[in-house]
């Protein structure tokens, strides 16, 4: 699939997070029994505990504290403990666990479900636009899904954790280059002319998505775009993008190479990413009215948001620091 970078790494994301979900549903039962085993025998161990120190020292522990520690005392603990940290959250690799599940052939079956309902999701406006008969378009979304599947199985083998070799790496971008190429001329012998639709419709996935998401919001307060306003936002939008001279693009839809999500490439194309946005808005002003226009700012500054997290997210698959 020809997303750009930062949605690859969100579909991954959500599709993991899908079947780490059932995974874990099919150990819930035996770990909320021994859950409950373990703490009737802490309660236990408690209970003879308390006993043994009240007769001991004469002192009750009760749940709020022990009984007759005086107020000097407990104003002593509490300026002891109030300066102690709390324990730094683990950095682990969110994706390991991930890749790990994947060697499951069970849970790579449920991955592969997940997918094929992704791409019906995601190419239902590209179905409706090419008419394809029933047969036609099980093909197409056959050729979809596997080549999502394979962008998936070669992006978790390089975000699960493990550190691979910069040659390694490179062989398996070009794999995913390959299997790309591969799936294209499949793509272009079943659609024939209708290819460049296809071609046109991922090239303008970024577009579309944030569309979608504005035109939710602009219903929400009754002052949804017009077809005509609709068509020239997206001509608008396309033509900014696709324009932007980025130092090093991370949204290039040709190829996601992990080795290019290092901590300085990822801060210096949000701050391009910033310069873009800002391009947009004043290109946009003429086509929007003032209140569409508001709401499109703030549709902005979520998919700012959102892209911050992605970085985030990438730097933290690829094993590196956070971004300053």
């Amino acid at each position: 699939m020809k997303l750009n970078g930062l949605s690859v790494l969100f579909l991954l994301a959500a599709l993991g997070m899908g079947g780490w979900a059932l995974w874990e549903q099919r150990k819930g039962a035996a770990l909320e029994e021994k859950l409950a085993s373990v703490a009737q025998e802490r309660e236990v161990l408690r209970m003879t505990a308390n006993k043994k120190l009240a007769l001991a020292s004469k002192t009750e522990v009760k749940q709020d504290g022990p009984e007759g520690l005086g107020p000097e005392h407990a104003k002593a603990l509490e300026e002891e403990t109030k300066g102690k940290e709390k324990p730094a959250a683990s950095d682990e690799n969110p994706m390991s666990a991930m890749a790990k599940m994947m060697k499951d052939p069970a849970m790579r079956e449920v991955m592969k479900s997940q997918m094929r309902s992704q791409v019906d999701f995601m190419y239902r406006d590209l179905f409706d636009l090419l008419g394809l008969d029933a047969g036609k378009q099980e093909q197409l979304t056959k050729l979809l899904v596997d080549r999502a599947g394979a962008g998936m199985d070669l992006g978790f083998s390089m975000m699960g954790g493990e550190k691979i070799s910069d040659e390694e790496r490179k062989k398996k971008t070009e794999a995913m280059a390959a299997a790309t190429a591969e799936s294209d001329q499949a793509l272009k012998e079943l659609l024939g002319d209708d290819y460049a639709k296809y071609d046109s419709f991922e090239k303008s996935q970024p577009e579309r998505q944030q569309l979608n998401s504005l035109n939710g919001l602009l219903k929400d307060k009754g002052i949804g775009l017009s077809e005509e306003a609709e068509s020239k936002l997206m001509d608008t939008m396309f033509k900014e993008r696709t324009s932007f001279k980025y130092d090093v693009d991370l949204s290039d839809q040709r190829t996601m190479d992990p080795g290019k999500f290092t901590a300085e490439n990822l801060s210096r194309f949000q701050e391009q990413q910033a310069v873009l946005r800002g391009q947009i808005l004043s290109k946009v002003e003429p086509i929007l009215t003032p209140d569409q226009l508001e709401v499109f700012r703030k549709s902005q500054e979520q998919q700012a948001a959102m892209e911050k997290m992605g970085m985030e997210m990438a730097q933290k698959m690829m094993g590196g620091k956070k971004p300053e």
